[in-house]
């Protein structure tokens, strides 16, 4: 999909091989490439800033329980999968020693748009009803006892095992061949026979952009509390706010105004962290099925 033109169809023949990594040298790659190229992510990260905006704005708008959990979310997943989607290009790119510009980027996401658009729902699908089998085993096993235990013991743990599956769908509908269906039984292939290696390995690294975003949120928190800024704000509320997404209870408008807008900047500067950290495991999930040596191209338009 990357042509010359846009400097992103690499060759690995002209940079270096590629070779299986550890724990160790996935999150430093991960970190290297987005300190390296911060521009460049940010730039395309900045419509995800704009995707939680609106996602954020629709909610103080939208009355009714369920449609303030649906319409805000569905009105931002086209944005935020046009940023996503960026990311993952140009982590490829720059992975494999290339150049891109985040609007060269951002072109070639978009003439793939729809099947990564359609493979991300069936994904998130799972994730909902993970979700809802999780809340709805909670609910049973203080109504009807065992009944709610088997609940969870069966519809959890088997829509995590498809989350973990298909989770390479994005990087294979934008890197390899842009349909839905081989995109999930790719994505399959690519986890089978190790699982847990990349269930573990994908919570490390989003376990490690979460904690940067809570740390900053809690330091800045604190901050303003030692400047008696935060009105009647303490920092356990701050701690829960930045842990838990609770609503921040605040008598202060300028330090809610200030809290909210930071977090919502700090969702998009560790948007980049994850998404590159995926990338680079899907590459050495095709190293260690394909060959040690594996020459990777992305697959042209």
């Amino acid at each position: 999909m990357l042509d010359s033109n846009d400097t992103s169809h690499i060759n690995i023949n002209d940079t270096s091989k590629l070779q299986p990594m550890g724990v160790g040298d996935i999150l430093d790659t991960t970190f290297s490439l987005y300190r390296r190229h911060f521009l460049l992510f940010m730039g395309i990260a900045s419509i995800y800033f704009f995707a939680i905006l609106i996602e954020y704005s629709l909610k103080g708008f939208i009355s009714g329980t369920i449609q303030k959990a649906l319409i805000p979310t569905l009105t931002a997943i086209p944005f935020a999968m046009v940023s996503i989607g960026g990311i993952v290009l140009a982590s490829a790119t720059t992975y494999l020693g290339g150049n891109i510009t985040s609007s060269a980027a951002l072109r070639q996401v978009f003439q793939r748009f729809f099947p990564m658009l359609g493979s991300h729902l069936i994904w998130r699908l799972v994730a909902a009803i993970t979700l809802m089998s999780l809340m709805s085993a909670m609910l049973l096993m203080v109504r009807q006892g065992p009944f709610g235990i088997l609940l969870a013991f069966i519809g959890f743990p088997v829509s995590i095992y498809f989350m973990i599956c298909w989770v390479f769908h994005l990087p294979i509908v934008l890197l390899e061949e842009p349909r839905v269906g081989y995109a999930l039984k790719r994505s399959n292939e690519l986890v089978r026979g190790s699982w847990w290696q990349v269930f573990g390995m994908l919570i490390l690294i989003i376990l490690s952009s979460y904690a940067i975003a809570v740390i900053f949120k809690v330091s800045l928190g604190f901050i303003f509390i030692f400047a008696k800024f935060a009105g009647n704000t303490d920092l356990r509320s701050i701690i829960e706010w930045s842990v838990m997404e609770k609503v921040l209870d605040t008598s202060n408008f300028f330090f809610y105004v200030i809290m909210t807008g930071s977090d919502l900047i700090l969702k998009a500067l560790v948007l980049p962290i994850w998404v590159i950290g995926a990338t680079i495991l899907y590459f050495d999930r095709r190293i260690r099925k394909e060959s040690p040596d594996i020459e990777i191209n992305v697959a042209p338009t």
